[in-house]
């Protein structure tokens, strides 16, 4: 006698797909976790790169690349004959020393004549290793150039501490001439690079403190560059800061504040999409994940390269 086969009954597919749902949304969390620890891990290694060209140059030229070629207002240095399209930075200075040996000979010419200009499609070239993977803007170019997620530190103070010379008490300023040996807090206690979130241009205010100036542009980040707190970092305060940072020209928005424009004292601070904090690189050329909660104090002792605060980073 033929029996029929029972079947699956609705409560029990239901029970099967309850169960799934768990399994995937336990899953989820450790797989996304695992993402990001790889990217975060690419991250330091592009520091760890960076810190490399940074130690390569400064035994190539006695001294460490300079982070811009122009005063704090994007005004060319009285006395040198440059003009405002001298938009040089730490950033074309370390190419050949980063592998990007072709892309600096094409540049070289424009840089020696003193003709640089701002919207120069070379400008765009996207170099990955300045940029961090969890960003997601993170392969942003604009008319005026890419845009990268690494900058050097000027100090801590904001970049018009000093009036239009722009010298701070960081490693890297305009014009700057610091040499490794210079940095007498220790070049394992002083921070030379930092990360930044990077801002899409054409994007609103959104959350409270924040502003829109200088049109729809933001810029953050970008190097090929005539405002000097655009292209370096503040140790001022810690990373991930509720208080939004100081340019030239910024969109402020939840993850990526700004609070007001200026020509002159830019306050750029560390931010990342890595939870609790950001990567930090020191002048030893080792790298640090830094957290958000650490002391005020001991963060802006670090930016600083002879102030006589050897204060260890946590």
């Amino acid at each position: 006698m033929y029996r029929r086969r029972r079947g699956f009954t609705l409560v029990e597919l239901l029970v099967v797909i309850a169960i799934i749902g768990v399994l995937v949304g336990l899953l989820l969390p450790a797989v996304q976790a695992a993402r990001e620890a790889a990217r975060r891990m690419s991250c330091s290694n592009n520091f760890k790169q960076l810190g490399i060209a940074m130690h390569n140059y400064n035994d190539s030229f006695g001294r460490l690349p300079f982070a811009t070629s122009c005063n704090i207002n994007g005004a060319p240095p009285a006395g040198t004959g440059w003009t405002s399209n001298q938009r040089i930075s730490w950033y074309h200075l370390i190419l050949p020393f980063v592998e990007q040996e072709s892309y600096y000979e094409q540049i070289k010419p424009l840089m020696e004549s003193n003709s640089f200009p701002g919207g120069w499609a070379e400008a765009t070239h996207i170099v990955p290793g300045f940029m961090c993977p969890s960003d997601p803007v993170h392969e942003k170019t604009t008319q005026q150039g890419f845009h990268g997620n690494y900058l050097p530190c000027h100090g801590s103070t904001h970049s018009g501490a000093n009036g239009s010379t722009g010298q701070t008490n960081g490693i890297l300023y305009p014009r700057s001439k610091t040499r490794l040996a210079d940095i007498k807090d220790g070049t394992s206690n002083t921070v030379m690079m930092g990360e930044i979130r990077l801002q899409e241009d054409s994007i609103g205010a959104s959350g409270p403190g924040n502003v829109v100036c200088g049109g729809t542009h933001d810029l953050r980040g970008r190097y090929h560059n005539t405002y000097h707190g655009n292209a370096t970092f503040t140790t001022l305060r810690g990373p991930n800061p509720l208080v939004g940072d100081v340019a030239q020209y910024c969109n402020g928005t939840e993850k990526v504040p700004c609070r007001a424009c200026s020509s002159g004292n830019n306050e750029t601070h560390a931010r990342s999409w890595h939870p609790g904090g950001a990567e930090i690189g020191l002048a030893d050329g080792s790298v640090r994940f830094v957290a958000e909660t650490i002391d005020q104090v001991i963060f802006q002792a670090a930016g600083t390269r002879n102030d006589g605060e050897s204060l260890q980073l946590p």
